[in-house]
């Protein structure tokens, strides 16, 4: 591989990783919030009568 094309690719690597983690991390704070809001939903709901 010539010099150019594998610099390019060792970026393209790096770069793509840190995407990678960025998706990640919006994915796991999308279903943090959609968590914490299923809970304040349920805590605000009435308790059935016994």
């Amino acid at each position: 591989m010539s010099d150019p094309l594998f610099a390019a690719f060792d970026i393209g690597l790096v770069f793509a990783l840190a995407l990678g983690l960025a998706i990640w991390q919006l994915v796991v704070l999308k279903r943090g919030i959609r968590r914490d809001r299923d809970a304040a939903a349920r805590a605000r709901e009435p308790d059935p009568p016994v």
